[in-house]
């Protein structure tokens, strides 16, 4: 995908670190809630079952709206469109901490689930406004939120509620958010619509209830039973809607999700990669945390307070943040395939650590690290390599479906894993056996080194570059594709 024409080049700066702010801001306020809500349990008088939609609301909109955001993007403005998300983040964050009852504050967490939307948008900004290089060095630090995200918000969220309570950790995550609009509407280049034309609404309602059912009922499922009828029963509505879906986006003239471009080879391995990866991820952030904060007596924990128990995700995240710029520098020079083949086999080693050692502190945090770098070279790779296979008019839809099949492979790994360590729980023990944490990292493990396989599948070229080697390459959008090398 090339930039468009006509269009005057900006600085790098001015374009990645509004973007970057924008993607922080709502990476931390995935978790900053963890440590959060058991004080706004006690505080409002609240079940867990009740309490736990502080979590649950959050992610069921983000999916619900994430395809959307980027689908508006393409159709009206990306920049235009990414001030709308950060606006109605703005207003979550100030509902939910104006809030003294459990009812507005989990209000205001499912109306921040829209900020889903900053990552596809942010994508597509700097895939219209930057060269390939740039775009790719953008990309990484942008992804690397994610990582830095996950592993700032449970000390930050902690330390926060601990001094401010739930309306100061909401107030913080609404000034950040407010800040990085500011940086967008000053900073950022304006960009025209790529089509004329209606919004899908129809395809927005399904695509919702087929990820937000599903995902409600896999949250749920400890609770509800897995053979319990709401679970079913929601498991086989997302299944209805999902398939609705694919009726309805096959005819319509503008669909939501282009079901043409989800065909393409190298987008749905990219998607495939993507959920492959991140359910090593997921899982690495699901039980990390759950370890350390296990008394040692239990063989795989170390005693440590919520408060401190996504410090042994920093030094994963140090090496996410070094990772982004790295990787869009490699991206550039080689391709994705390459960054790409590592990353999966360096999160699998570094999974496999964890399923061996993962209850002696250094090998916890060895193994963190290197899965943390995988993912962040992995995430900072695959929106590049989704730019150079679709049509700029397609990039923010596209980019949204990617961003959501991330956090569903994640939502569900975690609640699968979680099912794991109840199993692995003995009648009368308070703690899971070593064994639920080895068989959880071991599958996950698996997982990850199995994105392999779509990566060879990827349409590339060789080109030669200026010293006579033979370098990968991307096809470029309406060039005919040659066949996998191998």
């Amino acid at each position: 995908m090339a930039r468009p024409s006509g269009e005057s080049p900006v600085p790098p700066v001015r374009v990645i670190a509004p973007l970057v702010l924008a993607a922080f801001a709502y990476a931390t306020a995935q978790t900053t809630i963890v440590p959060v809500v058991p004080y706004v349990q006690e505080t409002t008088a609240s079940s867990p079952s009740q309490v736990a939609w502080l979590v649950t609301g959050f992610f069921v909109s983000s999916a619900g709206l994430t395809v959307l955001a980027g689908r508006l993007g393409d159709l009206f403005g990306r920049k235009r469109v990414l001030c709308a998300v950060l606006v109605v983040f703005v207003v979550g964050a100030v509902l939910a901490a104006l809030g003294e009852s459990l009812a507005p504050i989990v209000a205001g967490r499912v109306v921040m689930g829209a900020a889903g939307g900053v990552f596809p948008l942010a994508y597509a900004i700097l895939g219209a406004h930057l060269p390939r290089d740039r775009a790719a060095l953008g990309t990484g630090m942008i992804s690397s939120m994610f990582g830095v995200g996950g592993a700032l918000g449970l000390p930050l969220g902690g330390l926060v509620a601990g001094s401010f309570g739930h309306r100061g950790l909401f107030g913080a995550t609404a000034a950040v958010a407010l800040l990085s609009l500011l940086a967008v509407v000053l900073l950022v280049p304006s960009d025209r619509g790529g089509r004329a034309g209606g919004v899908d609404w129809l395809g927005a309602v399904l695509l919702s209830a087929a990820l937000g059912g599903p995902l409600v009922a896999v949250s749920r499922a400890e609770e509800w039973g897995w053979t319990g009828p709401w679970t079913l029963g929601l498991l086989a509505a997302g299944a209805a809607a999902f398939t609705l879906l694919l009726a309805v986006e096959s005819r319509v003239a503008q669909p939501l999700v282009n079901l043409g471009v989800m065909r393409q080879r190298d987008v749905w391995a990219a998607n495939l990669v993507t959920f492959l990866v991140s359910a090593g991820q997921g899982t690495l952030f699901f039980l990390i945390p759950q370890a350390v904060q296990l008394p040692e007596a239990s063989g795989v924990g170390l005693g440590v307070g919520v408060d401190r128990a996504g410090l042994f995700l920093m030094p994963g995240a140090v090496l996410v943040i070094v990772a982004g710029p790295v990787t869009g520098r490699i991206v550039a020079r080689f391709g994705t395939r390459l960054p790409l083949a590592l990353s999966a086999v360096a999160g699998a080693f570094g999974l496999g650590l964890l399923a061996v050692g993962g209850g002696t502190p250094a090998l916890l945090v060895v193994g963190g690290a290197v899965v943390g770098l995988a993912g962040g070279v992995t995430y900072s790779a695959l929106p590049v390599l989704i730019a150079d296979a679709v049509s700029l008019d397609q990039l923010g839809g596209a980019n949204g479906v990617n961003t959501i099949v991330r956090h569903v492979s994640m939502a569900v790994v975690a609640q699968i894993a979680a099912a794991v360590l109840v199993l692995g729980t003995p009648t009368g023990v308070p703690y899971p056996q070593e064994w639920a944490f080895t068989l959880s990292y071991g599958a996950a493990a698996a997982l990850t080194a199995a994105a392999l396989i779509p990566l060879w599948l990827l349409r590339l070229r060789r080109s030669r570059g200026s010293d006579g080697s033979l370098r990968e390459r991307p096809t470029a959008v309406g060039e005919p594709a040659a066949s996998p090398t191998p």
